[in-house]
């Protein structure tokens, strides 16, 4: 995958698991709420390099009392006007061609969260995500697991940090070229901070790890930096990279995926 940052834009959409921290445990003032917001982003160039990539997601929960549920996921698209004869440039033939698909990524995920106290709660979560860039025609998983929050940022003021520790179930099925279709059973660990750099302004730092417990050696890392800036009461800035590595993809495929991203993100309530 290439650095730069604007061609992260138009690259393969991001391998990512399923990266869904669960929330900390309601107290007694907040025992019921609703939030759910929507992201879009995107890039279109045209010229010497013509291109366009666009980005969608959506991310909400309902907490009530000791329960909650959540779900979030979303959709990237991308095409561009290839250089099929590799001398760096578009001619007026390739121009005409017109253009090829380059990313192409479905992904959705609901999760329950049982919550024990203030901090902690037992999870479980469905879901997966279609992505042929990725090797994967889909992936689809389950997981169950413990999480709590070891520093809690009240009123959204000072750090926050979350672990989780619980098993993933996939049933990974490859691409028509590999054609193979694959149940990998994981041990999932994952640590999320957060904090509020200044007033409007948040940092986010995400890291889940998933180890085959039959292969050990098949391990994935997954990771995603954030920095967050709020416009108004309902509208943010967002920028976001993401890190994708699998020891062992599909057979063909890399081994690292990683994509920058601007959204802007809306608040419907």
């Amino acid at each position: 995958m290439l650095p730069s940052f604007m061609l992260l834009l138009s690259s393969t959409a991001v391998a990512a698991e399923s990266q869904f921290e669960g929330f900390a445990a309601p107290t007694e003032e907040r025992d019921r709420e609703s939030k759910f917001d929507i992201s879009f982003g995107g890039m279109w160039s045209s010229g010497n390099i013509d291109s366009l990539t666009l980005s969608t997601s959506y991310e909400g929960h309902r907490r009530w009392d000791d329960h909650q549920m959540s779900s979030k996921g979303g959709v990237t698209f991308g095409s561009a006007v290839p250089d099929t004869d590799g001398d760096g440039r578009l001619s007026e033939e390739e121009k005409s061609a017109g253009r090829v698909e380059t990313a192409s990524r479905q992904e959705a995920w609901l999760r329950y969260d049982r919550h024990l106290g203030s901090r902690d709660s037992f999870y479980s979560l469905a879901g997966g995500y279609a992505d042929i860039y990725a090797g994967y025609d889909s992936r689809i998983n389950a997981q169950v697991g413990y999480s709590y929050r070891f520093l809690d940022a009240p009123k959204e003021e000072g750090p926050a940090l979350t672990g989780e520790l619980g098993f993933d179930a996939a049933r990974e099925e490859a691409v028509e070229s590999v054609d193979t279709i694959e149940m990998i059973y994981s041990a999932r660990a994952l640590v999320r901070f957060a904090l509020d750099l200044e007033e409007g302004v948040a940092l986010g730092q995400e890291v889940e790890s998933l180890m085959n417990v039959q292969t050990p050696e098949d391990t994935r890392l997954n990771t995603e930096t954030s920095l967050t800036a709020k416009l108004s009461e309902s509208l943010a800035l967002k920028f976001s990279y993401k890190l994708n590595y699998d020891t062992q993809p599909v057979e063909g495929f890399s081994k690292t995926d990683q994509t920058g991203l601007v959204t802007v993100v809306t608040s419907l309530y």
